[in-house]
C-alpha cells in the first residue's frame, strides 16, 4: 500500500528541489509528482466572497467550472495517457 506526502517546495538557484522528510529512508525508492500551479491561485478575500453568495449562486459557479473542466479533460487526452498502464505496488 502507498502512502502520502503532502509537500511544499521552493525552487533552489540552478533549479533544484530538496526534499527531507524523516519518515523516508536512505536508499528508497519514491515517486514523486510536481504541480506546478499556471496562474495565482485566489485570494483569502476572493474566497470570503464566494462563501458569501447565496447557494444558488455558488452552485451556479461550481457548475460551471465543472463543465469547463470535463470539456478540457474530454479534449486533452495525455492523462488518460498517463492513467492506462498497470498499477504497480511495491
Amino acid at each position: 500500500m502507498k502512502s502520502t506526502l503532502y509537500l511544499k517546495a521552493k525552487v533552489l538557484p540552478g533549479n533544484r528541489i530538496e526534499i527531507q522528510n524523516p519518515t523516508l529512508s536512505v536508499g528508497e525508492t519514491v515517486e514523486i509528482v510536481i504541480l506546478v500551479p499556471e496562474e495565482q491561485s485566489i485570494s483569502l478575500a476572493e474566497r470570503l466572497a464566494f462563501l458569501k453568495l447565496p447557494i444558488t449562486e455558488r452552485r451556479r459557479i461550481l457548475a460551471t467550472q465543472a463543465e469547463e473542466m470535463s470539456a478540457h479533460y474530454e479534449q486533452d487526452s495525455q492523462w488518460q495517457e498517463l492513467m492506462a498502464g498497470d498499477i504497480i505496488d511495491y
